[in-house]
């Protein structure tokens, strides 16, 4: 039993041995990703820049800016110009002149007279709450900037903490992957030693087991990593490896 106990300890801080001088090395790009001083700026900023959020309040805050527009010149609504041409023996249409014929209204020279003029009516109520009016849209407009703000903010909180996520994701990714690659060379260390004789077949058992339990953390720490990475382009609107190699 001492003997079995050996082997496998020596099997696994072989393979513990292994795995850290020879760990895999990964891609320039998601070596800048997780540089947090080089990559969250620019998660942050694409982020804003594709948000939205921010799309749909600039838009209110145009419509908010047109309709400030429409209530200043609702002032002028209620001026009119008025137009008229008339053409005919001037004195019948009830002009200044001299009196008509009575037994020959023909008699009459034709004349021809155009008239223009401006007429103005307005509510006394839009006159007085127009600055009342004004002042409400200056302050909604307002309110959609201050909105815009902390949209900005909570933006710039989601992909702080979808970056934290990513962080902690690829750090127990790393962690399973060594212990996955123990776990490897310790079962085939294990299965020549019981071909040999050396162990018994619950010793054997128990690494198998160790090995399958292994492998299904690595697996779920590989999916977890993922959805940590969609996630963030889903925030951000583009992907992480064209993102950080355009950069």
């Amino acid at each position: 039993m001492k003997k079995t106990f050996l082997v496998l300890f020596l099997a696994l801080a072989y393979s513990v041995a292994f795995a850290q001088t020879d760990p895999k090395q990964g891609a320039e790009w998601e070596k800048k990703l997780f540089n947090s001083e080089y990559a969250l700026p620019i998660l942050i900023e694409t982020a804003l820049l594709n948000s939205a959020e921010l799309e749909n309040s600039e838009a209110a805050k145009l419509m908010a800016q047109e309709e400030r527009k429409v209530i200043r010149k609702n002032f002028y609504s209620g001026f009119a110009l008025n137009s008229a041409y008339q053409y005919g023996t001037w004195e019948q249409f009830g002009l200044a002149g001299e009196p008509v014929n009575s037994f020959n209204a023909f008699d009459s020279p034709l004349q021809a007279r155009y008239t223009m003029g401006v007429t103005m009516s307005l509510p006394l109520g839009q006159l007085l709450s127009r600055h009342n009016l004004i002042k409400k849209q200056d302050l909604a407009i307002a309110q959609v900037e201050t909105t815009r703000k902390l949209a900005e903010k909570q933006i710039r909180h989601q992909v702080i903490t979808l970056y934290q996520n990513m962080v902690l994701a690829k750090s127990q990714l790393e962690l399973q992957q060594q212990a996955y690659q123990s776990a490897v060379v310790t079962n085939k260390l294990a299965e020549k030693q019981f071909k040999s004789g050396d162990i018994l077949i619950d010793a054997m058992s128990a690494v198998q087991q160790a090995h399958t339990t292994t492998a299904a953390a690595l697996q779920t720490a590989k999916v977890n990593y993922e959805t940590t990475l969609m996630m963030m382009e889903e925030r951000i609107g583009a992907r992480l490896i064209d993102l950080i190699k355009s950069k």
